[in-house]
């Protein structure tokens, strides 16, 4: 699903890939040039997003490209908390689980927009709860400012409990009418094994956590079943790309009838910037260290090049495209030299600093790859893909021709290209900057905007 912050970077263009009568599904194509992440950082961006995607969110705000919602600006027209008919206007009430750099940059968008939103749509939207690890704060109802510039609502403090917060949200939009939407920001597995009862209960639930979408397949099998029973929605368009539209599109492609072959791309921010800052004649220890000293790799980098996260991604993308999998079967090609994996640092030495030390010993194996690469006019990149005719999934490094658009990444874009009978000689290309606290709490907020905009009321 396009987000609001997304389309405010891309000089939105349509162009008709495909003709029917089917306009409403129809996937558009649209290129943004010069286009900066929220850090000012450059990303040039080849989008997709379905033409219904547009309309949901173009016509909800008009964005200016200021990070952070702070640029949203609203169609003029008198805002007023009655409907046409005098009633009141429905809200939808989030509950947020995890409160983290994402958690945070999401409700400052939220509180940013809501104001634009409520006159635009003719909804409001208000967070009822939020959750930290060990704490949560149940809000009562008018308090979400209570949560501005990241504060925490301290006085609202108690021992976290999942399952009363799920139920708070579900009875503060029962108590006004509206809709309830629980969040999830974490990396645990502990919320996911939730979905599935706050979807029956009557809750969306919108995440860029991956847990759900790669973890056991009969679990995911009952949230989607628990989300067609209970009329509601499993939203996970940040689970793969962070805020760059990627779900959504494939998924409009398969409903509007497309068949696709293969669905190819480089998902990880922290591979894509070593491999496109990583030269022959440059020591591949070195630049892990480089991405490590920046921020790029986890505390053990190890996490980042063993390939699980974009084994996880894979895994979501496989089952978005009809495959029943798990995750381990889809083979990986780890970057981790077989010593290393189960390695641990001397004592009292940093892990990622001895790491780097230890993985120098394997320069030479690396420098080889690079070199013959670079004499067959190619690039190295670390890549997932899913290949339909074949019913397999893969994460591996694989060498591209310096033409191909794999190969005109830069900095930690991620790339997507899918190949399908309607796509074809040349694939559908998606590719911006997937990761980053903005271009993620992005990504979930489209899906907050996704759920708004199935509440608006004729006015």
């Amino acid at each position: 699903m396009a987000t609001p912050m997304l389309l405010s970077r891309l000089s939105v263009q349509p162009r008709p890939a495909i003709s029917g009568s089917w306009a409403a599904a129809a996937v558009h194509q649209t290129r943004g040039i010069g286009s900066n992440d929220s850090n000012g950082r450059a990303g040039a961006a080849t989008a997709a997003t379905a033409v219904s995607a547009l309309v949901a969110a173009g016509n909800c705000l008009r964005p200016t490209g200021a990070a952070r919602g702070a640029g949203w600006k609203s169609r003029a027209r008198p805002s007023t908390r009655l409907s046409a008919v005098g009633e009141p206007r429905p809200t939808l009430h989030v509950g947020l689980v995890g409160y983290g750099l994402v958690g945070q940059e999401l409700v400052a968008q939220i509180l940013a927009a809501a104001p634009g939103l409520e006159s635009d749509m003719g909804v409001s939207v208000e967070i009822s709860a939020v959750a930290r690890s060990r704490v949560m704060a149940l809000l009562p109802k008018g308090s979400s400012q209570l949560l501005a510039g990241g504060a925490w609502p301290e006085s609202q403090e108690e021992t976290a409990d999942l399952e009363k917060l799920g139920k708070h949200v579900v009875d503060a939009a029962t108590s006004t009418g509206g809709r309830a939407l629980i969040v999830d920001n974490t990396a645990s597995d502990a919320p996911a094994e939730l979905y599935e009862a706050w979807l029956s209960a009557g809750a969306d639930v919108a995440t860029p956590n991956k847990r759900a979408g790669s973890g056991p397949y009969d679990r995911y099998e009952r949230i989607m079943a628990a989300s067609r029973k209970g009329g509601t929605r499993f939203l996970y368009e940040a689970t793969v790309g962070a805020g760059l539209p990627v779900l959504g599109p494939l998924k409009a492609l398969l409903q509007a009838g497309d068949e696709v072959d293969s669905v190819e791309g480089i998902f990880s921010g922290t591979l894509s910037y070593i491999f496109n800052t990583w030269k022959p004649g440059v020591k591949f220890s070195e630049v892990v260290r480089e991405a490590k000293d920046k921020g790029f790799t986890e505390p053990d980098p190890r996490d980042d090049l063993g390939g699980t996260d974009v084994q996880r991604k894979v895994t979501i993308l496989a089952r978005e495209c009809g495959m029943k999998l798990e995750m381990e079967d889809v083979p990986v090609k780890s970057l981790v030299p077989a010593k290393l994996q189960n390695w641990e640092p001397p004592a009292g030495q940093n892990l990622g600093e001895a790491f780097v030390e230890g993985l120098a010993e394997y320069d030479n194996e690396m420098d080889a790859l690079i070199e013959d690469a670079e004499k067959a006019g190619e690039v190295l990149r670390f890549v997932g893909a899913v290949d339909m005719k074949s019913g397999k999934a893969s994460v591996k490094l694989g060498r591209y021709p310096k033409d191909h658009p794999f190969a005109s990444t830069q900095f930690a874009d991620n790339i997507v290209a899918v190949s399908s009978k309607w796509y074809t000689p040349r694939p559908l290309v998606i590719q911006g900057p997937g990761a980053g606290a903005s271009v993620t709490a992005a990504g979930v907020f489209g899906n907050v905007l996704e759920a708004m905009n199935g509440m608006r009321r004729p006015s």
